[in-house]
């Protein structure tokens, strides 16, 4: 049996390397959720096991963005005796939704990140009579 490449081994004959992403152990329930749900929500060969931290990274911000919004939608305003004022939660669903937004275009899974792109037309062979001129001195090249 011929050797294998240590680059080779742990993908799939289909290109998957979903056998390989697997939430670490520091996230809790909800967070390891959400870290599934994004694995399995995209095309198996879309990440690769150097995503791991930032897709974790990831998974905890939506779960501070929905915490923080469940607190913001509970108590929107706070009274005190110098007046009303927002919510302290204002400011921390604002970094954890700009922390989910910032991730999401990294890890390529927000919606511009779904959308095909058009590739680049091919440019036309160049002809051998091209490929000449442009090897050959120009007489306006040569000094005088």
């Amino acid at each position: 049996m011929p050797r294998q490449a240590a680059a080779a081994q742990g993908f799939a004959a289909n290109g998957s390397t979903r056998s390989q992403i697997v939430p670490p152990a520091d996230l809790n329930e909800l967070e390891k959720a959400e870290f599934v749900n994004v694995v399995l929500g995209s095309p198996p060969s879309h990440f690769l096991p150097a995503d791991i931290a930032t897709i974790a990274a990831y998974a905890r911000a939506v779960v501070a963005e929905r915490r923080a919004a469940a607190e913001l939608d509970a108590a929107p305003v706070i009274s005190s005796p110098n007046g009303d004022r927002p919510s302290p939660w204002l400011p921390v669903w604002l970094g954890a939704l700009r922390a989910c937004t910032t991730l999401a275009r990294r890890l390529n899974i927000n919606p511009a990140g779904r959308v095909a792109t058009k590739p680049a037309e091919p440019e036309p062979p160049r002809s051998y009579y091209e490929r000449q001129r442009l090897l050959e001195p120009r007489s306006d090249d040569e000094p005088n």
